[in-house]
């Protein structure tokens, strides 16, 4: 048998029964007809095909499909990648999800599942396959565990710990909430100290493999300027006498229609004080920071400890509590941070507004305490 698909190419099958040949005639004619036809050999395709098309199709920024493809290389690819993707049944995804859950957090496999549903979707709707056999699935749940923010002790140690060059940039992150990589990509040119402010208009983006480029901040939320104390306002001047930022060559990006090189002079580099920071190098730094930071702590007879799991994302969170805990308004937190919505704000925070103490009663009495009813 002879037919054009819907791309006018022809296709031909056999059959040894005519009976067989007609009924899928039939099928072909109908399905042409009604928009569902589907290539008979799509869904024999091996679902790391599938994955690696949806990959190259799909509008993620660098570090984001780099982690898709991290995640669908380590969690997806050795449980169902040479499986063809329209055999692919319910069942085999929720004892896949069943394995995968034996080792990661449930947060975690909340990211995955959601990776391998996205690709199985863009398979219906470039008619790999007919339907997804996610569907009818109760996905794990992406809830996150609550942030519990470092004590003021904890923090204080830690920028002490820290080699020299890296103090302010620990201050910096507790008393800004700069994301690592708006640290990382942080120019002089976006200090104004005679202001006390940092601006934010970029990133260095690491990567796992290649060299690290000037890009976009993370949302268009996050273009801000924050207002800095008179401390930390104290420890960048100091820090930008004693280390000079330094002229670094990398690729700008912020405009992604028009990369090019350019000199971009780093207020916090490497070790070396020669070059950007990079994962790997700043990997032992922090370890040992931390470690240091503990030893002291435990020398004073504190009580107080960093998690071994603290990251700098723990600063940006102390920041956030912080201003939670001196009554900032929700909208205030979510502009100094830079996210894009105040229900994401709240997403990640709301426990800590929740522990506030409610003032709403002596509000109240300081407007309409002096007012009686009279009957």
């Amino acid at each position: 048998m002879r037919w054009r698909d819907e791309g006018r190419r022809e296709r031909r099958k056999s059959f040894t029964k005519k009976g067989d040949a007609d009924r899928f005639a039939a099928k072909i004619t109908t399905d042409l007809e009604r928009g569902h036809y589907i290539d008979p050999d799509a869904p024999k395709k091996p679902l790391r095909e599938i994955c690696e098309g949806w990959l190259r199709s799909a509008e993620h920024r660098p570090q984001t499909a780099q982690g898709a493809e991290r995640q669908l290389r380590i969690w997806v690819y050795p449980y169902l990648g040479d499986r063809a993707v329209g055999g692919l049944k319910r069942g085999d995804v929720e004892t896949w999800l069943k394995t995968i859950r034996k080792s990661l957090a449930e947060s975690t496999c909340a990211i995955v599942y959601g990776r391998l549903k996205a690709v199985l979707t863009w398979a219906v709707h470039n008619d790999v396959i007919p339907k997804n056999p996610c569907n009818g699935i109760k996905a794990p749940s992406a809830r996150r565990p609550e942030i519990v923010p470092l004590p003021q002790e904890a923090v204080t140690a830690l920028v002490g710990a820290a080699p020299p060059r890296y103090r302010a940039m620990i201050l910096l992150a507790a008393g800004s909430g700069l994301r690592m990589g708006e640290l990382v990509g942080l120019e002089l040119r976006d200090l104004d100290l005679d202001k006390g402010e940092v601006h934010v208009r970029q990133q260095a983006v690491r990567l796992d493999r290649g060299e690290p480029y000037i890009g976009p901040p993370k949302t268009d939320s996050s273009y801000r300027t924050v207002p800095l104390a008179k401390g930390v306002v104290e420890a960048l001047s100091e820090h930008v006498r004693r280390f000079p930022p330094v002229a670094v060559e990398l690729v700008d990006q912020t405009d992604p229609r028009r990369p090019h090189s350019r000199t971009a002079l780093l207020v916090f580099a490497n070790g070396g004080g020669q070059a950007a920071i990079n994962g790997g190098n700043w990997s032992g730094v922090w370890s040992n920071t931390r470690r240091r930071a503990n030893e002291v702590l435990e020398e004073t007879d504190s009580p107080v400890r960093v998690p071994q799991s603290a990251s700098m994302h723990d600063l940006r969170h102390f920041y956030a509590s912080l201003l939670i805990a001196h009554r900032e308004s929700i909208k205030t937190v979510q502009k100094r941070l830079g996210h894009a919505k105040p229900s994401v704000t709240l997403d990640v925070y709301t426990h800590l507004f929740e522990e506030v103490e409610d003032t709403t009663r002596d509000a109240v009495q300081t407007v309409l305490g002096g007012v009686t009813v009279e009957y």
